[in-house]
């Protein structure tokens, strides 16, 4: 584990391994530890990084989680890729962290390999859901604890099979606590303000794997396939027995997935054989 300065911000990064680097971004309400199960699959081959957004884990909050952006947490992004010494490494994120990457392919396509991308959508937020959130940040603002927040989402992050395995209920509160306040506001606010990314996948060159929960209320299969057939090059996986979190659901599936797309990749793929600027 370390800690990096990007632009006065502390980031906290999980650094595991050698080899081929793997970078893991997170899904909103948690934090790189949501990627244990497929860091133990991984670090024994590839060099595995899971960086903690402000607030969330254990980088510290953010100066003012109202300002935060998706842009402002790209440039973020690719300044601890570059103080890590990463060029282009794979990228895997959920939901959150795929928004995330939306960003970093609009602003720094050039840093990035190919792309692992998780129960996440490129359509921005509709009027009930930028409401629901917005109603998240002032309950926050007011007091409420995350314990409370985190208990009313759990059962729309999970399937009915999942919901009645209590240990991995438990896990998955834990991750959702282990953050601060600010983190969830500023998040919901970078969520917010997101704007449609249709337009900066269309055609996007890096070799892109489509990761979607068989279940998954939140992000329904429609939104996988649209980024699938959107990408230059890309293929959808659908893993079974899972809604929002076929990472920690169905992780043996998952990381199967995950490392049969790795390893596809070889000597001389895509992730740096075009450093064009996708379409904005």
């Amino acid at each position: 584990m370390t800690t990096v300065t990007v632009a006065g911000q502390e980031v906290h990064v999980i650094d595991r391994g050698s080899g081929e680097p793997v970078v893991f971004l997170h899904a909103f309400p948690f934090n790189a530890a949501m990627w244990e199960y497929q860091y133990a699959a991984l670090e024994g081959d590839r060099r595995v990084i899971g960086i903690d957004l402000p607030g969330f884990g254990s980088s510290p909050a953010p100066t003012d989680p109202r300002a935060a952006t998706m842009d402002s947490w790209a440039d973020l992004v690719a300044g601890v890729l570059d103080e890590l010494g990463l060029e282009q490494p794979v990228i895997v994120a959920a939901s959150m962290g795929g928004y995330l990457t939306f960003e970093l392919i609009r602003r720094h396509l050039d840093k990035l390999g190919p792309l692992v991308l998780v129960a996440t959508r490129a359509k921005s937020d509709d009027v009930d859901t930028w409401e629901k959130r917005t109603q998240q940040q002032q309950a926050l603002e007011a007091g409420d604890d995350l314990a409370t927040l985190a208990k009313g989402m759990v059962e729309g992050l999970l399937s009915q099979a999942t919901l009645q395995r209590p240990e991995l209920v438990e896990y998955v509160l834990a991750l959702m606590q282990h953050n601060l306040p600010e983190g969830w506001i500023a998040a919901l606010e970078a969520m917010k303000k997101r704007p449609d990314a249709m337009g900066a996948l269309r055609g996007m060159p890096r070799k892109t794997l489509v990761v979607a929960g068989e279940l998954d209320r939140i992000t329904p299969l429609a939104e996988s396939t649209l980024i699938t057939r959107l990408v230059a090059d890309g293929e959808l996986v659908v893993v079974k027995d899972s809604s929002h979190l076929p990472n920690l659901e169905n992780p043996v599936e998952f990381n199967e997935v995950l490392v049969r797309f790795l390893d596809s990749l070889g000597a001389g793929t895509d992730a740096g054989a075009d450093t064009d600027s996708a379409e904005s």
